[in-house]
């Protein structure tokens, strides 16, 4: 059986400690990678052990859960919440979590989680390769509309929607969530600059630091980069290009 590494980061050490122990318990599918205690030291973990789930504690003082995954972009790893509140629920499914478990855990409630942690990488690694497919289907209220990805300049969430923006103005609304299109579209060429925003890298012409920050496209259309992101949106743009001595 394959095991699934898995990262705890919840700031407090009972909770942490009662998570841990169910899973060692009940729970053969995971092994716990690391632990950590604040969303910081959360974020290095997972650049570090590259976990295929973690368990994410939403109130946590400095920088809450959602704030720490919006630091983290080309998110390849499930999420499951922890919270002791329910009304973060809707706010969890929006932020692309696999699940989202009340405190005090049930342990039905977590082998549920976790075996949709499993079917999620059992259906990834049983999908047909897609690495030479350009073309996107994108499902929306009249059918469908079949894009290249290379077509597509940026994407906007809007609740359960998503805005496509294409090369030559052209606008479709697809009836899927921005995080669906974030798995699918190649990594190399899209980058995550907001919570809502999904840009096309290639055609990034301008980046300002107006509003605290912001990318112009070739469009002309200005788009907000998240505080927490501008320096890894730097970062990545730099692997893209070349600057002169």
């Amino acid at each position: 059986m394959q095991k699934y590494r898995a990262v705890i980061i919840d700031d407090e050490e009972d909770s942490r400690s009662n998570t841990r122990n169910m899973i060692e318990k009940y729970c053969s599918e995971l092994e716990i990678v690391g632990e950590a205690e604040n969303g910081p030291d959360g974020k290095i973990k997972i650049q570090e052990l590259k976990p295929h789930v973690v368990f994410l504690d939403i109130n946590m003082p400095g920088m809450n859960g959602f704030q720490m995954l919006e630091g983290i972009y080309n998110r390849d790893f499930c999420v499951i919440f922890l919270t002791a509140y329910s009304e973060h629920g809707i706010t969890a499914v929006k932020a692309g979590a696999t699940d989202y478990l009340l405190k005090p855990l049930m342990l039905s409630e977590l082998q549920s989680a976790i075996k949709k942690v499993v079917q999620h990488y059992e259906s990834k690694s049983a999908a047909p390769k897609t690495e030479d497919k350009n073309l996107v289907l994108i499902n929306h209220s009249k059918g469908f509309t079949l894009v290249d990805f290379k077509d597509i300049v940026w994407l906007e969430a809007s609740d359960n929607y998503t805005n496509l923006y294409l090369n030559g103005q052209k606008k479709i609304i697809a009836s899927k969530t921005l995080k669906e299109f974030e798995t699918i579209l190649p990594e190399v060429d899209f980058f995550r600059v907001h919570r809502s925003a999904l840009i096309n890298i290639h055609y990034v012409k301008e980046y300002s630091n107006h509003d605290g920050g912001e990318v112009i496209l070739s469009d002309g259309t200005r788009v907000q980069v998240s505080k927490a992101r501008i320096q890894e949106f730097g970062d990545f743009i730099k692997t893209k290009s070349v600057t002169p001595k």
